[in-house]
């Protein structure tokens, strides 16, 4: 019998739980009997709290609402929220996690943090970006990825950090990757 599985889908920032490539991304899951429930921070609208300290309680709270009923659960961020899923990992990694448009590196902006929990990863990663991506160079997550086996890069040819017309292939590598590593 096959483990039940389940996907905590974390937002972009500002984003909230019905943010179009989360409800796209839930649907998808669902047809492979992934469970995905969306979360909303309640610091949205607000800065992040210090050290992402509030996000981060809100992301183990509802991994641990999972976890209470299915056997494996991942962690799936869009952005913003795969950097909360990358910290909440990096100190309790789950069965997966994935990451959709990483701003690991925006312009003038590194984000030495950000690297060094990616490059830590212990649990199976997909980081899925645009080759386009100006907040998460190629550059930097090559590396980073050559450097970690657990970390698996889809680049998304064209696409830019909004996915725009490719989103819908992303979610497909998400899915298909999620299928094959939560067995």
């Amino acid at each position: 019998m096959s483990p039940t599985r389940a996907a905590v889908l974390v937002p972009g920032y500002g984003g909230g739980a019905t943010q179009p490539i989360l409800r796209a991304l839930a649907e998808r899951l669902g047809r492979d009997g992934i469970d995905a429930r969306a979360i909303a921070f309640s610091t949205r609208g607000r800065r992040p709290s210090r050290d992402y300290a509030t996000e981060i309680a809100e992301l183990r709270a509802a991994r641990d609402e999972l976890r209470a009923s299915h056997e494996l659960v991942a962690l799936v961020g869009r952005s913003f929220g795969g950097r909360i899923c990358a910290f909440l990992a990096r100190d309790e990694p789950p069965d997966a996690l994935v990451i959709v448009g990483h701003p690991i590196a925006p312009p003038r902006r590194p984000r030495p943090r950000d690297e060094a929990a990616l490059a830590a990863m212990a649990c199976p990663t997909l980081v899925v970006q645009g080759s386009r991506d100006e907040l998460g160079p190629l550059a930097v997550l090559e590396r980073i990825a050559g450097a970690n086996p657990r970390v698996d890069l889809v680049v998304v040819d064209g696409a830019g950090h909004d996915l725009g017309a490719r989103e819908r292939e992303a979610i497909e590598h998400v899915a298909r990757w999620l299928d094959a590593v939560m067995r």
